[in-house]
């Protein structure tokens, strides 16, 4: 993160501590990048300004994680509010948090890296992480990480990706979740209770409110399965946390 672009201050930073240094053939041209680390920073905005929002080109991209404080980025012509928690995957045509509240100026963990492999957003360009002590404690870890020069970049590299795409899938999830309707979350309520035991549809239908046919519809319209199906693929699930956190044979799984 470029501080001085984008008019604040950064009290833990590592920039300047590590540059990776490009490889090259035996002839000694550079090779072509798959993946490099450029920057980590915890950046702090100064109160009283915006930030110069930075845009991204020539294949380098940029995670901003809320910390505390509140910003805003322009997305589709739109300016949408950053929070703590808030998670920015920015790519080559993006541009950074481009406001900030005055009174209540945001901080972020800025990670900026170049990763041929990745040349757009597994998730959505804007998700959450809800812990905020995970958070915390995420972004004192990655910037010591980064400051060590005896720790492998490449791995710290991957670390963060995988980490940072694990939480915003979790929140893209969540949201799915919370989009169905209230009758339907409720019968998936007892299928989650349930499962192991012996239900019938009408069961199900009467949690919901609904009659079985009308059961069945909102079932394909809002999960693409049967009751009968998603009952089937709950049943399947828990029998797989019971193999990966059990002694028990198989068979003795399959007979719960």
């Amino acid at each position: 993160m470029d501080c001085i672009k984008k008019l604040g201050f950064v009290v833990k930073n590592s920039d300047r501590v590590r540059r990776n240094n490009p490889a090259k053939s035996r002839r000694g041209f550079p090779l072509p990048m798959r993946s490099q680390l450029l920057a980590v920073s915890h950046y702090h905005q100064r109160p009283g300004c915006h930030p110069s929002a930075h845009l991204f080109e020539n294949g380098q991209q940029c995670f901003e994680l809320i910390t505390s404080g509140r910003g805003w980025v322009e997305t589709d012509g739109e300016w949408k509010e950053a929070t703590p928690g808030t998670l920015l995957w920015h790519i080559p045509g993006d541009r950074t948090i481009g406001r900030s509240d005055f009174n209540d100026p945001y901080s972020c963990l800025a990670v900026r890296f170049y990763d041929g492999e990745i040349r757009k957003r597994r998730v959505s360009r804007i998700t959450r992480w809800e812990e905020m002590g995970e958070v915390r404690r995420f972004t004192q870890e990655v910037v010591q990480l980064h400051a060590d020069e005896s720790f492998d970049s490449q791995v710290l590299l991957r670390y963060i990706i995988s980490r940072l795409h694990f939480q915003a899938e979790l929140h893209m999830r969540s949201q799915k979740e919370r989009g169905l309707p209230v009758e339907l979350r409720r019968a998936m309520e007892l299928v989650n209770l349930r499962h192991a035991e012996p239900l019938r549809l009408r069961e199900l239908a009467r949690a919901a409110g609904w009659s079985v046919p009308h059961l069945h519809d909102k079932f394909k319209e809002h999960l693409g399965l049967s009751p009968h199906q998603a009952l089937i693929r709950r049943r399947i699930q828990a029998a797989r946390e019971l193999l990966a956190g059990t002694r028990q044979p198989i068979k003795s799984v399959a007979a719960n």
